[in-house]
């Protein structure tokens, strides 16, 4: 009986070892799941934090672009960015958002289809805490960041030299985007305000949204070419559609002038043959580049004002800048070559080691 007794302390001793050990375990891991600041465990945990970035169409060869270079600055910010598509439907990226908050990502980068269809998604992001980033699209309320660009001043620009190439008279077109999204309203603003203003005698045949769709941007602009032709000239908002555009013009052998947004590198021939006259950079990669190194700050506790602003910069070739100087349109511009080679250096321009400041435009 003594004998069962000591087996049976022995047993009772290394059971409580067990729980004991198993309940310090239970602690550590309870402290580490906790919600961080941004909603997640990731930064409690030793893991990387996650950020969450829905674009509005991954087929789109800017987006494409865009998702290289924020990749590169996920690894040089040591974070993870999940990317996903919404295919230009407001309700899958709506989707898209829920499911970020339901795995607990530090941060949510949205490049809105709707300004105002995506508030009740930011509302829900911001009940569980996460930080969300509106990319190119200022979304008014008070949780989310907006990352913008000073498009109204540079799609007058674009009007403005394309109102000089053509004299002040002439007929023009406008591609747009999707109506709501405040990227593409406002570059129409500023495009339509200023050709209005400033060239009068200059007439707006037809400013149509294209849903983003490179597909619908070369239909719409192959209808302009059979009702209206003597078309002189097509503006849009992003080059992608600007592409469409010009595929549509030179399949019908028609001559037009162009100008643009993006300073994507497929422009470079058509800036160099004088075709295009004008593109405002903010590029693929620097715009990829610069919302994930904000994401990954904000994520990581930078504080930084509601609006953020990257700066943007004309492109011409030499030629046609020096021609729509000498006609009244004084402008700074950098030249394809020039633009190209700088476009790539947006781990110098925004990495790590880079000031807030830098980030949010404020030096």
């Amino acid at each position: 009986m003594k004998t069962k007794k000591i087996k049976g302390l022995a047993f009772l001793l290394i059971v409580s070892l067990f729980v004991f050990l198993a309940a310090c375990g239970n602690s550590n891991g309870n402290e580490g799941s906790g919600a961080s600041p941004s909603g997640s465990a990731a930064a409690d945990s030793g893991d990387k934090l996650k950020l969450g970035v829905v674009v509005i169409d991954l087929t789109n060869s800017f987006y494409v672009r865009m998702k290289q270079a924020g990749d590169v600055a996920a690894k040089d910010y040591g974070v993870e960015a999940v990317w996903q598509s919404a295919d230009s439907s407001l309700e899958k990226q709506i989707s898209i958002v829920e499911n970020f908050i339901q795995q607990g990502v530090d941060a949510i980068l949205i490049d809105p289809i709707d300004a105002n269809g995506i508030v009740p998604a930011i509302t829900k992001a911001k009940e569980a805490g996460i930080p969300v980033i509106t990319m190119g699209n200022k979304v008014e309320g008070d949780w989310n960041y907006n990352t913008l660009y000073p498009d109204y001043e540079n799609m007058g620009a674009v009007a403005r030299a394309i109102g000089t190439k053509l004299g002040g008279e002439g007929q023009v077109a406008l591609l747009t985007g999707t109506a709501g999204n405040y990227v593409s309203d406002t570059r129409e603003k500023g495009f339509t305000d200023v050709m209005k203003a400033e060239f009068p005698n200059i007439e707006i045949v037809g400013v149509q949204p294209t849903n983003f769709d490179s597909a619908e941007a070369q239909r719409v602009t192959e209808t302009w070419l059979n009702n209206y032709p003597d078309l002189n000239a097509i503006a849009f908002i992003n080059d992608p559609l600007g592409l469409s555009a010009i595929s549509a013009a030179e399949a019908k052998g028609k001559k037009l002038y162009y100008g643009g947004y993006d300073g994507d590198a497929e422009m470079s021939t058509f800036l160099n043959d004088g075709s295009m006259l004008i593109d405002v950079l903010t590029g693929a990669e620097r715009v990829g580049y610069w919302n994930v190194a904000a994401g990954a700050r904000i994520a990581k506790g930078a504080k930084f004002p509601t609006d953020l602003f990257m700066p943007t910069h004309f492109v011409s070739s030499d030629a046609v800048g020096q021609e729509l100087k000498g006609n009244g349109f004084d402008y700074e511009y950098m030249t394809p070559e020039a633009a190209a080679e700088f476009s790539k250096n947006y781990t110098e321009e925004m990495g790590p080691d880079q000031p807030d400041g830098r980030i949010s435009g404020q030096e």
